[in-house]
């Protein structure tokens, strides 16, 4: 069941019966990241924030005196009632908490009422001024609001001015009717086990119905609590970037902030290390699974899924590795298998190549193109709405005879302002990704981020991450998956129709090497489960 509250503005919130299930640290490999840095491991340390809630009742505020926000600055920004919200308290918890956050080193919260921060208290539609300015860096958004393009025009200016980032989570269910989702530089944020709302409404103007939302999913019993998640990633790689000055090529100054905004905390950077990183095959034990992802947009993403599942392990080493010019901008071209590129003068007239070479263990490739939608914005007392939105393009070249390129894959949407490339590679051979843009259209100079992972392909079914499937190991699917078998999906020894639902289904021992997931064992082998300290039993005819 949802809790679904309405506040004055139709915002409701995003919520679920329980908060994000206590291993989803495991499921993003955050714990991972943890073991391999120890000390060094980013907390969001410095990184000022913003938590927007909807009215629970009558109040919006997160309980302050909540042992999980000790020594933790919390602003009700807005002035009305600090009476506690129970929502906003859980959100606030997985954003910020001490235990629960994988970002407990955010001290400062400004909070604001959803109605407020649409209203006069920040975005100020519906007059002509331009929105107010903030000294924070991500905003968190776990809630739902019918709008007007006007709304996400301002939204969108903001993230492209300010380098403000937004991370939004859509309508839990079927129905599309969530507001700031439908903003084109928005991080919009869904549930792993599908049961979100997908694409955007037509909200009039640019914001039209018919593209990709949400960009990634995380394993949660709602949005609500995906979205914080998200959004602690966010402020986790935003301090990476923003501390280690050398990881970046430049910087910018919005003139409205006088931050310092170096290449690798940019918005367009932070969302596409999020996208790049995500994964499209994962081994959660609860909160649901992507099986069998396949590419059904026209910019590269599926569109229940978008990029995937958060992996806060692959993002950060994204941003970690540091930024890499392409060999239009003055570098060599020449890549590593994680990293990212932020071209901030990029025309129509532009090309962009990037080169590397696939082996046995770097045989995938996930790449995301990002850049903002352009906001005219006006002056600070006449607010200009005007939307353009640049047509770039993303490819993927073998290039191993230097002659007789091959196009391996590509991601050309005409209407997204994203580009995504997921594909499998081939050992030894030579590889570049080109950026572009289209011919048809004006010239501009506008900026991109650029994020790449080239990592091994995973194996479905795979769980201790051998290689194999069921050779000479004990791969185990537990808990309460909730999918249903299908193509790619691992075996269903129970015959329940299920894999992992309220049952333990096992791959055991011994299959052949080149069993693919999904197909049937060895002949002769029969399955039995038991279940409890009788452990496991396998019998052959």
């Amino acid at each position: 069941m949802h809790l679904i509250r309405s506040i004055v503005v139709a915002a409701v919130l995003l919520c679920g019966s329980m908060v994000a299930h206590a291993d989803y640290k495991d499921y993003v490999d955050f714990t991972k990241l943890q073991d391999e840095l120890g000390g060094a491991l980013p907390t969001g340390s410095g990184v000022k924030v913003t938590q927007a809630e909807a009215l629970d009742g009558n109040y919006y505020m997160p309980d302050i005196n909540y042992y999980e926000f000790a020594g933790k600055t919390i602003t009700n920004v807005t002035g009305g009632s600090s009476s506690p919200s129970e929502h906003a308290t859980s959100v606030g918890k997985l954003f910020y908490g001490v235990n629960n956050s994988m970002a407990p080193g955010i001290i400062e919260i400004d909070i604001y009422s959803a109605t407020d921060w649409l209203g006069s208290g920040f975005l100020r539609p519906g007059g002509l001024k331009q929105p107010l300015v903030s000294d924070s860096r991500i905003a968190n958004h776990s809630w739902v609001n019918t709008g007007t393009s006007g709304k996400l025009a301002r939204t969108d200016w903001v993230i492209e001015t300010d380098d403000y980032i937004q991370v939004v989570g859509v309508n839990n269910g079927s129905t599309v009717y969530e507001y700031l989702a439908t903003a084109y530089n928005v991080i919009s944020v869904g549930r792993t086990d599908g049961n979100h709302a997908i694409g955007t409404k037509n909200l009039g103007g640019m914001y039209t119905s018919g593209r990709t939302k949400p960009d990634l999913v995380v394993p949660a019993g709602a949005t609500s609590w995906a979205t914080p998640v998200v959004s602690a990633t966010s402020a986790m790689l935003v301090e990476t970037g923003h501390n280690n000055p050398g990881l970046s090529n430049g910087f910018l100054t919005p003139s409205r902030t006088g931050m310092t905004i170096y290449h690798a905390e940019t918005s367009e950077v932070i969302k596409a290390a999020l996208m790049a990183g995500a994964e499209r095959s994962t081994k959660n034990r609860s909160h649901g699974n992507i099986l069998n992802y396949t590419i059904d947009t026209d910019n590269g993403l599926n569109q229940r899924y978008g990029a995937g599942q958060l992996n806060v392990y692959n993002s950060y080493h994204v941003i970690a590795a540091g930024e890499t010019d392409s060999l239009e901008e003055g570098d060599s071209g020449a890549i590593g298998y994680y990293g990212f590129d932020y071209d901030p003068v990029f025309s129509k007239s532009d090309e962009a190549s990037y080169f590397f070479t696939a082996d046995a263990d770097h045989n995938m490739i996930t790449a995301s193109l990002v850049w903002n939608i352009d906001i005219d914005g006006g002056t600070p007392t006449y607010f200009n709405a005007t939307a353009t939105l640049y047509d770039l393009d993303l490819y993927l070249f073998d290039v191993t005879d230097p002659m007789d390129w091959i196009l391996a894959a590509d991601s050309t949407s005409t209407n997204e302002n994203t580009e995504n490339i997921f594909i499998s590679l081939e050992d030894g051979r030579d590889y570049m990704l080109r950026v572009l843009a289209k011919d048809e259209q004006d010239d501009f100079s506008w900026d991109y981020g650029l994020a790449w992972c080239i990592l091994r392909e995973p194996v479905i079914g795979d769980l201790n991450e051998d290689g194999f499937v069921g050779q000479d190991d004990l791969d185990i699917v537990l808990g309460d998956w909730g999918q249903t078998v299908n193509a790619g999906a691992p075996p269903d020894p129970s015959g329940d129709g299920f894999v992992g639902q309220d049952d333990l289904d096992i791959v055991l021992c011994n299959w052949n090497a080149g069993t693919l997931p999904g197909h049937a064992p060895e002949p002769g082998a029969v399955f039995l489960l038991l279940v409890g300290s009788l452990g496991l039993l396998r019998r052959r005819h």
